[in-house]
């Protein structure tokens, strides 16, 4: 067994050179991130389908109905559980949905526990989330507004991933560690 003594100068001088390079790495994100062009395949992809969920709630959030429409496949289904209207399917439904829903007909912030996010791509579709809608989110009186599910298929059309068969429900109880769907 081989030993190697350092002294206090050594190591403190190791200590610094350690964090002075981390506190580069977040000081440049560049540095830290993965460059999705030499990533893998799979990783590229998702990457997107977590830029498609950033979308999701940034449109629910600012209200941007164009944008919400833009996530979805022409054709693609959204099954509410305990909605008896449900499901709605293609454009025209999808978009009188999502106009009538709680995040179009209150201000609410948009919200996802990323680390239950579960994304399995398998070719061009993957399976998917969990999101929780925070009303008067600007003022002392916030609430939470809604805690609901939204896991299904999303499909890489054109090159870009979509919302395709999805089904939608309550998250309840509201856990760390349980998953509402399937």
């Amino acid at each position: 067994m081989t030993t190697h003594q350092i002294n206090r100068r050594t190591l403190l001088r190791n200590g610094l050179t350690g964090t002075a390079l981390g506190a580069a790495a977040w000081a440049i994100p560049s540095v830290a991130r993965a460059d999705t062009a030499t990533g893998s395949p799979e990783s590229v992809q998702v990457a997107e389908i977590y830029q498609l969920q950033a979308a999701f709630h940034r449109a629910k959030t600012n209200q941007d109905l164009d944008l919400m429409m833009s996530l979805w496949a022409p054709d693609g289904t959204l099954t509410v559980q305990g909605d008896p209207n449900s499901p709605y399917t293609g454009t025209a439904a999808l978009r009188a949905f999502w106009q009538s829903s709680g995040s179009f007909t209150h201000r609410r912030f948009s919200l996802v526990p990323s680390f239950k996010t579960q994304i399995d791509v398998r070719g061009n579709q993957a399976w998917l989330f969990e999101c929780h809608d925070i009303g008067d989110y600007d003022l002392a009186s916030r609430f939470i507004a809604s805690d609901t599910f939204l896991a299904g298929t999303v499909c890489n059309l054109a090159g870009n991933w979509v919302f395709y068969d999805m089904t939608a429900g309550k998250s309840f109880p509201l856990s760390a560690d349980h998953y509402y769907f399937p």
